[in-house]
């Protein structure tokens, strides 16, 4: 997959600071009963959960903590911890570990960068889904986060071997995969990265503009399990 203009003049840390400090925002709106509110996406949590991950993951690679061996168990200590800290004791403790590890990003390049601002944004928005809240459609915050998802996309199917896809995201074209192209899709920008975070089911997936061998794309577009009821945001 080629890079984009984007690797050489977008500086992740400060965009991940963006998010992080809308998402603050909007939580600090909420009421309790909201922060208790189920979130679809990730339906074992609640919202105040998605944000105890969020933060985890921050002091968690500042302390060299990188849950190797079983990533589900190290997502849900992240949570387990914070269970019994209120909202603005988790936002204290991301202040605190944010510049430390918006440093980090910066310095381990666009690549790992990209990578957390679309954890951070799949995060953010599907909380914005479960509060029945408007999207977090920022262009920038979303071009960069699809530069990393398909990025893993590109990996996924040159380890498959089956070819590649083109993919057309708004305005942009990038080809992920190698050797022959077999297939091809066109959505809005936003849509194309949420399918592509795990976000939409395979029905939504297959509503998109599709030409060529759909079936064996599907089932590799995302790093995660698709849903298997659609997401609506």
């Amino acid at each position: 997959m080629r890079s984009t203009a984007r690797e050489d003049t977008v500086d992740t840390g400060a965009l991940y600071e963006a998010v992080r400090q809308r998402f603050l925002e909007l939580l600090r709106r909420l009421a309790d009963e909201q922060l208790e509110r189920v979130v679809p996406a990730t339906p074992d949590w609640r919202v105040r959960d998605a944000l105890a991950h969020v933060v985890g993951i921050t002091a968690d690679l500042n302390a060299l903590n990188f849950g190797r061996g079983d990533p589900d168990a190290w997502t849900a200590a992240q949570v387990a911890t914070r269970r019994g800290a209120g909202l603005e004791a988790m936002a204290a403790e991301w202040d605190r570990e944010s510049p430390q590890f918006e440093d980090g990003v910066r310095l381990l390049g666009y690549e790992i960068g990209s990578h957390y601002v679309g954890d951070l944004h799949a995060h953010v928005q599907d909380v914005h889904q479960a509060l029945g809240v408007p999207a977090d459609r920022d262009e920038l915050t979303v071009l960069v986060s699809l530069d990393f998802y398909l990025h893993s996309f590109d990996g996924t199917l040159a380890e498959a071997a089956i070819g590649s896809v083109e993919v057309h995201a708004g305005d942009e074209q990038h080809v992920v995969g190698v050797g022959d192209v077999i297939a091809g899709f066109r959505g809005d920008p936003f849509d194309v990265l949420r399918a592509l975070s795990g976000r939409r089911s395979a029905g939504q997936i297959r509503s998109f503009a599709w030409t060529g061998d759909v079936d064996r794309v599907v089932p590799l577009l995302s790093r995660y399990p698709l849903p298997l009821r659609d997401i609506l945001d």
